[in-house]
């Protein structure tokens, strides 16, 4: 490095933020082992990339383009380069015109190899370049290119457009950090994971379409298609192929739904991977629900996030020597996290405790887990009977979904066993109404059960972009919101963090519905849903929609994704 060098990169971090001259010479003299100096500098987290970018910008005529719009970059610019040379040099067009020539985006200055290999590519054309934050760069590539496009385009040329028999022996191993260095359906598929992982995802789609294999990530509860090389669907029966050797299901059998189970190698930890196929008219779809491995999920009555008043009826409930208690919610609300959290809150050596599943999705620690597995006769029925002769204390039926079931679970909690489970109902009362249309006998029901806890998830709002938000007064009390208890009022405006969504992370928002004895004489006279709720809600139960307001005064997420998640208890928000 030259001393003009040095000198002129010293002056860039001053003026990035770095707080003296020393600092900054150690950092321009910064060398990272098999990485660049930008890499290294930003690593540290000392510098603003934004004002380091400009500056070195000024240095090498390169201009900052404060916002990289990948929209405007068409198709025929993005074939101007192979995508390997884009995935591994960092390296993307911009733009080529007569004019101006091939524009050619970076945030590394420093890559000689990849800016002088640029210029071979560019074939005698003349090159200007520009600087791009690195986030956004790399997230171009992403949405333009797509996830694993490198390895797609290899294994095109590898195979001569054939994608017969793309499978072999040795690509067999579930391990997601396997980077073959040759071009392979395995190494696709385990970038496609990968991906997922990185991205926070919870499930991923792969659903053949008539034209098009389409890939959807679910972040935060909301579907995102990922953004995938074209013409993907060639590659459609050797991905569904790989999944599902990855899940020890039948590759032959492709007329019948399968289910499977994938164990993950990813770092230092493990994802549990529930795989399930149906066939469809385009072909087999495939989801995976992606799950936390038990070294890196806990579970705490603290993750509850319960208010004050609901932590004391909690507590109280699982204090109780029997009875049942009802979680209710829709699919993906949370609720087995829930049960999960009461059952460690209780578990101790004086209480055995069995639970019976479909599947088993995290292993607890000194409970018996049992999975039903319908295809031998083992239901929640008929495991719930071999329970009740093992000497439990408590009891946890993963869902009660018929009136055998819920009669069995019923007569468990008469012969004194605490007894949790779920229903999938839109909130607490409404498990009321869904066991007396199983059958149950009214006073049965409100002899047995303590109280249903409904839940929804909700998403919060992203960190790095939390902003003020106003909202008109005249909205907020058309819509029951507490004023008198807050106005101050914050949204995301969007940022790489967070997809430009505005929201990063979900958390719990809750009802519960105790069974007090006026509502036990209104289950007994076979009451309606809505005097049932407007007994509770007078009896002191704060609804999915207060509950979510207490959310949004403490500045966790937005009035418009209470109003989005609360939509049914609209009407009867406030009584």
């Amino acid at each position: 490095m030259t001393p003009t060098l040095r000198k002129s990169l010293i002056g860039a971090l001053t003026a990035a933020g770095v707080s003296n001259d020393d600092e900054a010479g150690k950092l321009a003299d910064l060398k990272e082992a098999g990485s660049s100096w930008i890499n290294g500098v930003l690593g540290t987290g000392k510098v603003d990339e934004t004002k380091l970018l400009t500056r070195l910008g000024e240095t090498f005529r390169m201009p900052f383009e404060a916002r990289l719009d990948a929209s405007r970059i068409d198709r025929a610019t993005l074939n101007q380069f192979p995508s390997r040379f884009v995935f591994q040099h960092h390296i993307i067009p911009l733009e080529n015109s007569e004019a101006n020539g091939l524009t050619l985006a970076t945030y590394d200055p420093f890559n000689s190899a990849g800016r002088q290999l640029a210029g071979q590519l560019a074939a005698g054309r003349p090159v200007r370049w520009v600087l791009a934050s690195r986030a956004q760069l790399l997230r171009a590539i992403k949405t333009l290119y797509g996830v694993g496009a490198e390895t797609f385009d290899e294994l095109l040329k590898a195979r001569g457009g054939s994608m017969d028999d793309l499978l072999t022996d040795k690509e067999l191993v579930a391990d997601i950090n396997a980077n073959d260095p040759e071009a392979s359906v395995v190494k696709f598929v385990n970038q496609i994971i990968r991906e997922a992982i990185a991205e926070r995802a919870t499930d991923i789609h792969v659903e053949p379409l008539e034209n098009d294999l389409r890939i959807r990530y679910r972040i935060d509860g909301i579907l995102h298609e990922a953004a995938v090389p074209p013409q993907l669907r060639v590659l459609q029966n050797a991905i569904i192929s790989r999944l599902k050797v990855m899940a020890r299901m039948d590759i032959a059998e492709k007329r019948l739904p399968q289910d499977g189970r994938i164990n993950l190698a990813a770092g230092d930890t493990s994802i549990d991977v529930r795989v399930s196929t149906i066939p469809t008219v385009n072909g087999e779809s495939i989801s995976l629900r992606l799950l936390s491995g038990r070294d890196r999920q806990s579970f705490g009555f603290e993750k509850l996030d319960l208010d004050e008043h609901q932590t004391k009826l909690v507590k109280a409930l699982l204090s109780q020597p029997n009875g049942i208690v009802m979680v209710t919610g829709p699919t993906g609300s949370g609720k087995s996290t829930t049960l999960y959290s009461f059952l460690t809150s209780i578990n101790s050596v004086q209480r055995r405790i069995i639970t019976i599943e479909e599947p088993v999705e995290y292993r607890l620690p000194g409970v018996s887990q049992i999975d039903v597995k319908p295809e031998i006769g083992l239901s929640f029925a008929q495991g719930l009977r071999h329970i009740l002769r093992q000497d439990p204390n408590v009891i946890m039926v993963g869902e009660i979904r018929d009136g055998e079931t819920a009669d069995i679970a019923i007569r468990a909690a008469l012969t004194g066993h605490l007894v949790f489970s779920t229903l999938h109902t839109n909130d607490a009362v409404g498990g009321i109404t869904r066991l007396l249309d199983m059958g149950i006998e009214p006073f049965l029901l409100s002899s047995t059960v303590r109280a249903f806890l409904a839940q929804r998830l909700v998403r919060t709002i992203c960190p790095h972009c939390t902003a003020l938000a106003e909202y008109a007064e005249t909205h907020l009390r058309e819509i029951n919101f507490p004023v008198e208890e807050g106005n101050t009022f914050r949204r995301g405006t969007g940022c790489d963090h967070c997809r430009q969504t505005g929201y990063q992370g979900r958390m719990a928002i809750h009802e519960i519905c105790v069974i007090t004895d006026r509502i036990r004489r209104l289950v007994v006279s076979k009451a309606n849903g809505g005097d049932l709720k407007a007994a509770a809600v007078a009896g002191g139960m704060k609804t999915l929609r207060h509950d979510g307001w207490r959310r949004v005064i403490e500045g966790r997420t937005t009035v418009e994704e209470i109003l989005r998640v609360t939509q049914e208890d609209e009407a009867m928000a406030e009584v």
